[in-house]
């Protein structure tokens, strides 16, 4: 069995946590129960909503992120 990646692991928790998570609480909960930094959270995050997979969301010059919603389409 193969383990997770980072960049998995936080697209899955966002799936299943529905609603806006702040960055810095991703990370602080990521540096508890891992070894990966906190930068490479950031960067991952980054990288999942360049992907298109989460949206993000600028509060205070804070981000805010959240799983996107799936599109409906009519076909």
């Amino acid at each position: 069995m193969t383990e997770l990646s980072l960049r998995d692991r936080l697209a899955r928790y966002l799936r299943n946590n529905h609603g806006w998570i702040s960055s810095g609480q991703l990370q602080r909960l990521v540096a508890e129960k891992t070894s990966y930094s906190p930068q490479n959270v950031g960067r991952r995050l980054r990288e999942l909503a360049a992907d298109g997979i989460l949206e993000v969301q600028y509060r205070r010059n804070h981000a805010w992120y959240r799983c996107k919603e799936p599109t409906q389409t009519l076909f």
